[in-house]
């Protein structure tokens, strides 16, 4: 499917124009870089959008301007939609796996998007303070431990839980919000603020 095909796809799913032409780009590289990598899994373009493109963008109202790092990066989703709908946000977007870091950072080349893609794992992070930090597709036992030291005061925690995950706020943070995804079977985002005090 070509980019053309993507924009009207997007189009329809009533997003703006400007983030529907970055979209649109976004899923023509996956598409053209899937094979080599085992980006995902979808085979039908709508619940590529619903499951991936939109269920990432839940997300955007409740950013911070500053930075976002999201661990786990893999195919590139929440990271590349989110900052794709949010100028006022940079990102740092850390991937362990060598094909897919390479992915990456050709996504962030070509979209021209402010963001830094980084090969290692999340306990060699050493980004501390960043405003926002966004995790889907990771276990807690991977990340919850350091968010006390990659998140800033008053900085948010962004984590795509499964419908049966029990969602327990991390040491330091409390509960912001909780959204249904756009296909509620996939199960939620909850958003943990760290408190200031």
């Amino acid at each position: 499917m070509g980019e053309g095909s993507w924009r009207e796809r997007l189009a329809a799913a009533r997003l703006e124009q400007g983030l529907v032409e970055g979209l649109a780009c976004f899923l023509d590289l996956l598409q053209k870089w899937g094979g080599v990598c085992d980006l995902t899994a979808v085979e039908r373009p709508e619940e590529l959008i619903r499951d991936h493109v939109l269920e990432s963008l839940v997300a955007s109202p409740w950013l911070h301007s500053g930075r976002l790092l999201d661990l786990g990066s893999g195919n590139g989703f929440p990271a590349i939609p989110l900052l794709l709908a949010r100028g006022d946000v940079r990102g740092l977007l850390v991937e362990p796996r060598l094909r897919r870091w390479a992915f990456l950072k050709e996504v962030v080349r070509e979209l021209g998007l402010r963001a830094e893609v980084w090969r290692g794992r999340v306990e060699d992070v050493e980004v501390e303070g960043a405003e926002n930090l966004t995790v889907r597709a990771l276990a807690p036992r991977v990340w919850a431990p350091e968010v006390g030291r990659l998140v800033g005061l008053g900085g948010r925690v962004f984590w795509w839980a499964g419908s049966r995950a029990e969602a327990t706020p991390p040491t330091g943070f409390s509960l912001v919000v909780t959204c249904p995804l756009p296909n509620p079977t996939r199960g939620r985002l909850v958003v943990w603020g760290r408190c200031s005090t």
